[in-house]
């Protein structure tokens, strides 16, 4: 009888210590369900956040020359590789901020297929051939 008592007074101290470490956040996301659906939800909304940025800051890509006509991977495949490309303009980009954005937006991709263990088709995703057409920069047609 005196060991089903201390097995209890165990299991709800236990319990009692895991509860306070949960209320103060000294535990991993994994242990409180509603902490780990708000850390993808703030993930994912930071992808958006940065896929919008990204857009801004390529906007349009015209060109004043074929050489201002860049590509860059967009996206992390589970595979690895990114998902697409994207063309844009150094006329009117600014390169070094698109470069940063795009590896936010790449590494934080990579880090939630990870932890969520999310897979794709392995394919590797083609390298368009970019066209200066028109002052725009464009993908060829394959």
């Amino acid at each position: 009888m005196r060991r089903i008592a201390w097995i209890v007074s165990l299991v709800l101290i236990f319990g009692a210590g895991i509860a306070s470490l949960s209320a103060c956040d000294l535990l991993p996301f994994w242990v409180n369900g509603s902490e780990l659906f708000a850390y993808q939800q703030s993930a994912s909304e930071r992808l958006g956040e940065l896929r919008r940025m990204i857009e801004q800051e390529i906007g349009a890509p015209h060109a004043n020359e074929p050489s201002q006509c860049k590509l860059i991977g967009f996206g992390s495949k589970p595979c690895g590789g990114p998902w697409s490309y994207l063309i844009y303009s150094t006329a009117k980009t600014d390169e070094s901020r698109l470069k940063q954005l795009v590896s936010e937006f790449n590494q934080l991709q990579k880090r939630i297929n990870e932890e969520r263990k999310f897979v794709s088709d392995c394919a590797i995703t083609p390298e368009p051939k970019v066209e200066f057409v028109d002052g725009v920069c464009t993908a060829k047609p394959n």
